[in-house]
């Protein structure tokens, strides 16, 4: 089977061959479309899927994350990727300064569609922490300044950051179940 992965990001598609390695070829594509504004990663992943698959004819999957932080009501959230080019990561760090409750989450939804059928999505979530500077230069996006529940490190910090990031992981984990169920 082979799955036609919509994104500009060569790390997540690096990551999504790791996870469905067995089960379908991903070929990376680069599509333009027309995101809905939603602040529900679930909703823009089902919807940008649906949209692709019927257009090109063809199973796409569609992933969208963001980090959503607890004391800024989940600010930057699905928006994190505009946000972190306007303010980068000084700007996110300036906003929590002087803040005691630093938990956050990070969340992924992978949106799956095949043309003609119904979309559907699988969220994957990590809880963690803001640091209180920017460490490591592994990742991208957010990664400096995230540190997952349980561990003294940031992304960043990671050498191997994309095996890292369990909230992807446990999204495309789902997909793959689903996939599995259907006898793909």
């Amino acid at each position: 089977m082979k799955i036609f992965f919509a994104t500009h990001n060569p790390g997540k598609v690096r990551e999504f061959k790791k996870i469905l390695d067995g089960i379908a070829d991903v070929e990376q594509i680069n599509l333009e479309y027309d995101e809905i504004q939603s602040d529900n990663p679930e909703e823009v992943a089902k919807d940008a899927a649906k949209k692709l698959a019927e257009k090109y004819g063809k199973p796409i999957v569609v992933e969208d994350s963001g980090l959503f932080i607890d004391s800024l009501n989940g600010f930057p959230g699905v928006h994190s990727a505009p946000i972190h080019k306007q303010i980068g990561l000084k700007g996110i760090l300036k906003l929590m300064e002087g803040v005691s409750d630093r938990g956050c989450e990070y969340r992924s939804a992978v949106g799956y569609c095949e043309s003609g059928k119904k979309a559907v999505t699988f969220l994957g979530t990590e809880k963690g922490t803001i640091s209180r500077e920017a460490r490591g230069t592994h990742g991208f996006g957010h990664d400096s300044i995230f540190m997952p529940e349980g561990s003294g490190k940031t992304y960043g910090e990671t050498a191997n950051v994309e095996d890292a990031k369990k909230f992807r992981r446990k999204a495309v984990e789902k997909l793959v179940e689903w996939l599995k169920e259907k006898g793909c």
